[in-house]
């Protein structure tokens, strides 16, 4: 694309840049939300730049999954944290900024293939037309409720940069430029784990526009390709070790088996699709339920089986429409197959880049029938004006979590995440009361869907409650119903920290040790054994312990401390 063709989509960027401001400013006034706190305001590894630092970025973070094993975003929080240190007005910036680029990489790729098809269909490729369908599809795209975590949730920057690069790899293949497609998709690949997707997506679009069969497109490009592949093999080895082996499996909430997960993912496509025209009201952390009956998931699947075989055949007319179609599901294969992920089951940010398939396939159906170019642009105008003004209103909810996990709760009276988010709010804002009736009420509800894993979290955190006013008998209490219910990780490392609290040592060294089995260097779990070891006078112990600690977190401001700690005690034992 000559500088001459570029003016109007640079005017066209540029314009867009207030227009989000409007939609999304009310967002800017919030605080951290849920993983920003140990992504972001927690997490020591961001302080400060140097090569220890980055190094410690890519690592495996048991404890931290805001920035385990997504090391992009992870460095432009450090980024962020050198100008702006903690204050979440500037993180929601850079999220804005961010979106706004990832919009301007969308605009230059949708006006490739505007003219790569345009090209093919032996028309003129520098058609106005082409920049007003793009540039209405991009705003269209940007301003979009199904945006609005990528923007005004900070850890959502994790998708904003993932579909920006996975964008610009695509554009660069369509381009002709390897090199930058292939350090782009890498890039992606270390934004999010989802990126797995992105390979196929880009032979499917270098397939569509050379036009050729699948083995001659292969061999067109083969160095490409398999350098592409091996990276891509060695960044899921990546991707799965560490901390990511115990997320995927049979052993999550609420959804405990594949079959059971792949029942539930039927309706959550459906449901994905349908926010594409209704996404209101919000539900930050939907809750999805096991399938009970062939009448709650046969229909989906049914319907998405319907929607493949049309995609299919649609290749007898053009292969951009087939591939249009089956997007939204390749990108949304490695979150709703039929491979268990414990947690999230469903979350509609995961509709942010496939929507534009479906957009563009409505877009176009839109403007074959209006032929007036008036016509068409007012009919995208409307749909941004009533888009851009459901995620303006929005964007007030991400003022707090609390209000958020109410929207939740809302939305949704059953969403025992939403129980479970505010018995914590309430606790942790001393509403101790209200914390409490939040913690029953998930036990119940838990209990009556024959639900123990989401019992015991009740349990847990009815514990915790009891913990922050003091009551440690009554927390003692729940934790070991929470124990009794399920094998869930958080209540067994409170059940320790409260044995350590009590001097109860011995029975607090297994549940550490059993702890520390699947979260080697979670944090708490390991100051607790070390303070089990200093308070049984086990000071060589205790020294080991703190030693290997030091190597895994040299950053943090209390080493000196516990240095004198162990000192004192090896005084005090040689001199009884």
């Amino acid at each position: 694309m000559d500088s001459q063709n570029l003016k109007k989509p640079l005017l066209a960027w540029f314009a867009l840049l207030p227009l989000l401001i409007l939609v999304f400013g009310p967002s800017f006034s919030g605080g951290f939300l849920f993983d920003d706190y140990s992504g972001i305001q927690n997490n020591g590894e961001i302080r400060e730049v140097s090569i220890a630092n980055l190094i410690r970025l890519v690592r495996s973070h048991h404890d931290v999954r805001a920035v385990d094993h997504h090391p992009v975003p992870a460095v432009t929080f450090m980024a962020d944290y050198q100008w702006t240190a903690l204050d979440p007005f500037g993180y929601r910036i850079t999220n804005l900024i961010s979106h706004w680029l990832t919009c301007g990489i969308i605009l230059l790729w949708l006006l490739e293939i505007w003219r790569i098809r345009s090209r093919q269909a032996k028309q003129d490729p520098d058609h106005p037309e082409g920049f007003w369908f793009a540039a209405s599809l991009t705003l269209l795209w940007a301003v979009h409720p199904l945006s609005s975590m990528t923007v005004s949730y900070i850890t959502g920057r994790q998708e904003n940069l993932l579909i920006g690069f996975s964008a610009l790899s695509m554009y660069a293949l369509l381009r002709g430029w390897p090199i930058v497609s292939y350090g782009a998709a890498v890039a992606a690949f270390l934004c999010k784990e989802v990126a797995v997707a992105l390979p196929g997506s880009l032979f499917l679009l270098d397939w569509c526009q050379g036009g050729e069969g699948v083995l001659r497109t292969f061999r067109n490009r083969i160095r490409y390709y398999c350098i592409l592949t091996a990276s891509w093999l060695l960044l899921c080895v990546y991707h799965l070790r560490g901390s990511r082996t115990h997320e995927l499996g049979v052993n999550g909430p609420p959804l405990s088996t594949p079959i059971a997960y792949f029942k539930a993912q039927c309706g959550v496509i459906a449901s994905y699709f349908s926010k594409q025209f209704c996404p209101a009201p919000l539900e930050f952390y939907p809750y999805i339920h096991p399938v009970e009956s062939a009448a709650e998931w046969v229909p989906f699947l049914i319907a998405i089986l319907v929607y493949i075989a049309i995609a299919v055949y649609s290749l007898r007319w053009s292969r951009w429409l087939a591939v249009a179609l089956i997007f939204p599901l390749l990108v949304l294969s490695p979150t709703s197959s039929v491979i268990p992920i414990s947690f999230e089951p469903a979350m509609e940010y995961r509709m942010y880049f496939p929507s534009i398939a479906i957009w563009a396939l409505l877009l176009t159906a839109a403007w074959h029938w209006l032929k007036p170019m008036p016509a068409r642009l007012a009919l995208s105008a409307c749909l941004i004006l009533f888009y851009g003004t459901l995620t303006h209103l929005r964007s007030y909810d991400y003022q707090s979590a609390q209000t958020l996990t109410e929207k939740d709760l809302a939305a949704n009276p059953k969403n025992l995440h939403a129980f479970e988010g505010l018995a914590n709010i309430y606790t942790v804002g001393k509403r101790f009361e209200l914390g409490q009736q939040m913690g029953w009420k998930l036990v119940d509800w838990a209990l009556s869907q024959n639900n123990k894993n989401y019992a015991s979290r009740g349990y847990n955190v009815l514990g915790e409650n009891q913990m922050a006013q003091g009551h440690k008998a009554e927390a003692k209490e729940h934790f070991l119903r929470a124990a009794a219910l399920s094998n869930y990780w958080p209540a067994v490392l409170n059940q320790a920290r409260l044995h350590v609290d009590l001097y109860e040592l011995k029975e607090a060294e297994p549940l550490l040790r059993n702890y520390l089995a699947i979260f080697p260097h979670n944090q708490d779990a390991i100051l607790l054994l070390y303070e089990r070891k200093m308070s049984g006078n086990q000071v060589d112990e205790a020294e080991k312990i703190f030693e290997d600690f030091m190597k895994l977190y040299p950053e943090r401001d209390d080493l000196d401390v516990q240095r004198t700690r162990i000192l004192r005690l090896r005084k005090k034992l040689a001199n009884p």
